[in-house]
């Protein structure tokens, strides 16, 4: 079974540092270490089914890349912070009316500019096709329209952005008689596997984790086209952060980037076998 390295052995680190709430919120503040000081908590979605990025430990704590990085922003801001478990289309709708602060691993669409503004990025997402391996020689060249024309079965997440392909062709007539939505990657990846659908989208490492998960790292296999390939951003809404803030939280995700901390967690977050 595939693991990421310090999966446990982080959490363990790491859990003293979290309090889990009656919403499956965490709070967490790191003032003591911090370059600055405000007494603002930011609250953050949390999707909890996006390994390696946003996950659920064994324990039920909300952990991973996009936490930890968040956690460092804090820490240069003097902030404090919280997690709220939400599914995205949820979280992007409470982003809009102020009632959410930040969402993580966001790409830029001009919709979303509307009601967010986005940070700098902070690491890099690459978006594929999987197929099962058996199926993979027949869609070398595939493309997602390719895909719709042959009345594929196609999965993805609700509220999912997979490239502008993808926010291309989404709403059209051939995508509504093949696209299949919901809101768990592990789930899109057993359909493929049963054979329950064609292809599932999906952000690379994501993919192949929940394969590993469900001993089947093997029966899967990403396409050579990839629907995107970016850095993504923090979005900020625009309703509880002003320009000022905007940049007060760019300069401290830049001075994070900068720390060997950052550099230490892209590395040891990324899973084994796809180095």
């Amino acid at each position: 079974m595939m693991k990421f390295p310090r999966l446990f052995d982080h959490f363990l680190r790491h859990a003293s540092l979290f309090v889990a709430g009656m919403v499956m919120t965490i709070g967490l503040g790191w003032q003591q270490e911090a370059h600055a000081h405000c007494e603002r908590t930011y609250l953050m979605a949390h999707s909890g089914d996006y390994v390696p990025y946003q996950y659920m430990s064994e324990d039920g704590v909300l952990i991973g890349l996009d936490v930890d990085i968040l956690a460092g922003i804090m820490r240069e801001m003097g902030c404090g912070y919280e997690l709220k478990k939400l599914p995205p289309r949820r979280a992007q709708l409470m982003l809009r009316e102020g009632e959410m602060d930040v969402m993580a691993a966001a790409s830029i669409t001009a919709e979303r500019h509307q009601y967010a503004h986005f940070s700098l990025p902070y690491r890099d997402e690459k978006i594929v096709m999987f197929a099962r391996v058996e199926d993979a020689p027949n869609y070398q060249t595939l493309d997602l329209k390719g895909a719709f024309a042959q009345n594929l079965t196609v999965a993805a997440g609700i509220g999912g952005w997979y490239g502008s392909e993808y926010g291309e062709l989404k709403d059209t007539e051939a995508a509504k008689n093949s696209l299949v939505l919901n809101n768990s990657t592990r789930a899109r990846i057993r359909q493929l596997i049963t054979g329950r659908v064609q292809l599932v989208l999906a952000d690379l490492y994501v993919g192949y984790y929940h394969a590993g998960e469900l001993d089947a790292r093997n029966r899967i296999i990403e396409l050579p086209h990839a629907l995107n390939a970016d850095p993504v951003h923090f979005m900020l809404s625009r309703k509880t952060m002003s320009g000022s803030d905007v940049d007060s939280f760019n300069k401290a995700l830049s001075r994070f980037m900068s720390s060997e901390q950052y550099t230490d967690l892209i590395l040891e977050y990324r899973p084994r076998g796809l180095e």
